[in-house]
């Protein structure tokens, strides 16, 4: 068989759904992927996704200046968009901290305990967006007088 035959509708579908479902085609409206992986911020590979009735959540925090987050963890996977400030993460009892300002997002870790807080001057409002099971919590909140595990 001809090779060249083969590339030649390839080619053309490739075409056609570039024309159709790109962005030429939006009406003068873009659109940015903020942040796509299937890495948390820190690098490691996200938690398989559990079989079930899927449920997307979506949250507004805003964190007042100089303060910060209880130690939480999610049991679901997360990403979060800094609408506003900037959000520094920390992960107790490591050195590595996150810090991104207005605009930026990233996927949160999954299952591990961490904050975020506002070492500015300003509050800091970020939109939260969970996708886990119908029932499962999005976060638990660690209990102060709880050793870090």
């Amino acid at each position: 068989m001809n090779h060249r035959l083969l590339f030649l509708p390839v080619l053309v579908i490739t075409f056609f759904s570039t024309a159709l479902f790109g962005q030429e085609k939006t009406n003068d409206v873009s659109f940015e992927t903020l942040v796509s992986s299937t890495k948390d911020w820190e690098g490691h590979v996200l938690p398989k996704m559990k079989p079930g009735q899927p449920e997307l959540t979506v949250v507004s925090v805003t964190i007042p200046a100089g303060k910060q987050m209880p130690v939480h963890k999610h049991p679901v996977l997360n990403g979060v968009y800094v609408a506003e400030g900037t959000l520094t993460i920390v992960l107790p009892g490591q050195k590595e901290t996150l810090t991104l300002g207005e605009g930026k997002a990233f996927i949160e870790v999954t299952d591990k305990w961490h904050y975020g807080r506002n070492d500015g001057e300003t509050p800091v409002t970020i939109i939260l967006f969970y996708s886990g099971l119908e029932g499962q919590p999005t976060t638990i909140y660690k209990n102060p007088d709880d050793a870090l595990n």
